[in-house]
């Protein structure tokens, strides 16, 4: 695995899923992780779990709003210093429902966690890292990023969004040392989809995609990538996704 050499790092969503495994992944690379998350009880289970008090930072934020957003930034600067890399991952599902079923209330929700809350990171974070001349993003996005048949309505359109973002971000500074770049996970075992009241309609307007799925990756299997994304060896790779999935998106 590449040498992140005490990189301070920010891992949004690091209570669970991908997101904690990013972060054990971050620490044993050499990062200094401020992990974040909406819940204090499963930052605490994260912590516990890897055990690097030196390494390792937890602090409670919602990041779909600014201001716990510029909270995050001076914490994680009282800790460790500025921010050096960036893993936008905290994210939710939409219960697969298609538009009809999408209403205002879920639309708004899935987008500030989404989209919204990403972008108000990267606003928040850059105007430094443009100063100092170096900055990365690893922004999780998703095979939704690419296709219409994956998920629901709302997830597929602000994954859609993600990767906007994280091209346009590579374009606009990608000459003044900033790196931003995805990862599109295929189909994960999390805590994502817990507790979701799963549209029939919209599992019925995506049977064809999901009869290709591969069996389904761990957290684990993702984190990887994240960490050669944040790393040296990934200096020349800037605007782009990297796709894994299994290949999934091959059929």
């Amino acid at each position: 695995m590449p040498d992140l050499d005490g990189r301070v790092t920010i891992i949004t969503g690091a209570g669970s899923g991908i997101g904690r495994a990013m972060t054990e992944a971050f620490v044993a690379a050499g990062a200094r992780v401020f992990a974040v998350d909406l819940s204090a009880e499963r930052l605490a289970e994260t912590a516990d779990a890897i055990a690097a008090p030196d390494a390792l930072k937890t602090h409670v934020a919602n990041v779909a709003v600014e201001g716990p957003i510029v909270g995050m930034l001076e914490a994680c600067a009282a800790a460790f210093g500025p921010v050096e890399v960036i893993c936008n991952n905290a994210g939710i599902l939409d219960r697969m429902a298609p538009v009809t079923e999408t209403d205002d209330a879920l639309w708004q929700k899935v987008l500030d966690v989404n989209l919204t809350g990403p972008f108000l990171v990267t606003r928040a974070a850059l105007p430094a890292m443009l100063e100092r001349g170096s900055g990365i993003f690893v922004n999780t996005c998703s095979i939704a990023s690419f296709l219409g048949g994956r998920a629901g309505f709302a997830y597929t359109a602000t994954k859609h969004g993600i990767l906007g973002l994280t091209r346009a971000v590579a374009a606009e500074y990608g000459d003044r040392g900033i790196r931003c770049n995805g990862i599109a996970p295929g189909s994960v075992k999390t805590n994502i989809s817990l507790d979701m009241n799963i549209s029939d309609a919209g599992m019925a307007l995506r049977q064809k995609g999901l009869a290709t799925r591969p069996p389904q990756a761990t957290g684990a299997d993702m984190a990887p990538v994240a960490v050669f994304l944040a790393s040296e060896a990934a200096h020349y790779i800037n605007g782009t996704c990297i796709v894994a999935d299994a290949g999934w998106t091959a059929y």
